[in-house]
């Protein structure tokens, strides 16, 4: 983070009255919404990596795809939810930006100090009180690790000045021109990585999918296996009379089949008599005939994830949509039933909301069974295609959730099959009606209209 920038960040804010909101976006992604004098809004990102720490302007805001629940959210959550800001500075000639807040509270006010460092490989967020005693931190920083500790309940040494002329603050204009470059320069040079990464891990998990579907037993063989199964049954049952009524003893016993042949008849190990090895060949037989009855059923539901897994690397290498579909970290106590439903269908947060997505006719249906009558239901009008649910219940979620949700089911289906304008539908799940094969019927919906271009899938209106 460059110094003279940093200063003209302080210049900026000095006209700011109050933190609307200050959340986590990414794991070292932080927004901050500042209100002026006049109630307008003004939004800048502060990337808190180490070693790689900036501030920039971004031209739509940044979705979060996990919720992030630490200590240090709540507190910054509770210490800078519209508090006003009595003093904004920069620490003399170190990368530290210092906010004074004030925050009302039922009885009294309180006061914090807000430190946001971008000191390079120890840059920090910290949130102080008024003597400057640690609440909470970003990353915590033990004695033995440095002569500075960033503790809890610890008093926060102050950093030495560096020695040497003072650097200047860029402009007003300066300032505006660097944030706003500073958004193509490292946040999305960071995406471009990002996005190498996820198509890496849908390809990983694309290819572990083929290789399970390759690996599935043929249906011939499958019968074959069965019959011969079914066939060692009924002969060790057809001469248990001339068996000896003890243990197994040997890998194999011949006996004649119907056509008076001598055949071999391999026995399981660890059967205690020859009735139980009978009874393991014919149950065998109904898990193999089984097995082929459905074989056309586990093909189908792998062809269909890979097909999805397809569209969602299309849907990266065109639209650029990174966190959608990387690795989305799991969230802790999941109930069982919540494992069960994440394996039935595609689901993944935006800004705190669980979003699902069907892969094929089954999992949208099965999203349907699943939803609550609060919950909004997504899909592209008079296009075959997935059903889309946010869970939200009674809240409804703010227009960015909902153009966002709509995107990503239009790019999903445009990734691979081309450009144009199309109409998303939207309603509560209560007045959607299922019928055969996921035929929906529903009423009282809105409609929202995305284009889908060569690089961009965008709501219009």
């Amino acid at each position: 983070m460059n110094l003279a920038l940093l200063k003209g960040v302080e210049r900026y804010l000095q006209g700011m009255q109050s933190i609307a909101v200050a959340k986590r976006k990414d794991s070292n992604l932080f927004l901050f919404v500042f209100r002026d004098t006049s109630g307008a809004r003004q939004s800048l990102y502060f990337d808190m990596s180490k070693a790689q720490s900036h501030i920039f302007i971004a031209p739509k805001e940044i979705l979060q795809t996990r919720e992030f629940n630490a200590p240090f959210d709540t507190k910054l959550t509770q210490c800078t939810t519209n508090a006003e800001i009595q003093k904004v500075q920069v620490d003399g000639e170190n990368r530290i930006l210092q906010f004074l807040l004030t925050q009302k509270g039922k009885y009294k006010k309180q006061s914090f100090w807000l430190m946001c460092e971008f000191t390079g490989k120890h840059t920090n967020m910290i949130i102080c009180d008024e003597k400057l005693i640690v609440i909470e931190a970003l990353r915590h920083i033990p004695h033995s690790k440095s002569w500075r500790e960033v503790k809890v309940g610890a008093f926060l040494e102050s950093l030495p000045q560096r020695a040497g002329e003072k650097t200047e603050s860029l402009s007003q204009s300066e300032t505006q021109e660097e944030l706003i470059a500073a958004y193509q320069k490292h946040y999305l040079s960071k995406q471009e990585q990002k996005k190498h990464n996820a198509i890496m891990s849908l390809q990983a998990k694309k290819a572990k999918l083929e290789q399970v579907l390759a690996d599935l037993p043929q249906y011939e063989t499958l019968l074959e296996t069965a019959a011969l199964y079914a066939k060692y049954g009924e002969l060790l049952f057809t001469h248990l009379h001339t068996l000896p009524p003890y243990k197994c003893q040997n890998a194999e016993v011949e006996v004649k089949d119907f056509n008076g042949k001598n055949v071999l008849v391999p026995l399981p190990q660890n059967m205690r008599d020859f009735t139980e090895a009978g009874n393991f060949y014919y149950t065998q037989s109904k898990k193999l005939n089984k097995k082929a009855k459905h074989l056309h059923l586990q093909q189908e539901n792998l062809e269909y994830k890979i097909n999805f897994i397809c569209d969602e690397i299309a849907f990266v290498e065109r639209f650029g949509e990174v966190e959608l579909f990387a690795k989305n970290p799991k969230l802790k106590n999941v109930g069982a039933k919540q494992k069960a439903e994440k394996a039935e269908f595609e689901s993944f947060f935006i800004d705190g909301y669980k979003i699902s997505v069907g892969r094929n006719a089954k999992e949208n249906q099965k999203l349907l069974e699943v939803a609550r009558a609060e919950d909004l239901w997504f899909h592209i009008k008079d296009v075959p295609s997935s059903h889309l649910i946010i869970h939200c219940g009674k809240q409804m979620p703010p227009n960015a959730i909902l153009h966002k949700s709509a995107e990503i089911l239009v790019g999903l289906y445009a990734a691979r099959k081309g450009v144009g304008d199309f109409v998303v539908d939207y309603t509560k799940r209560r007045f959607v009606k299922l019928s055969q094969n996921a035929q929906v019927t529903y009423s009282k919906h809105t409609s929202i209209i995305c284009k889908a271009d060569s690089t961009e899938c965008k709501v219009v209106r």
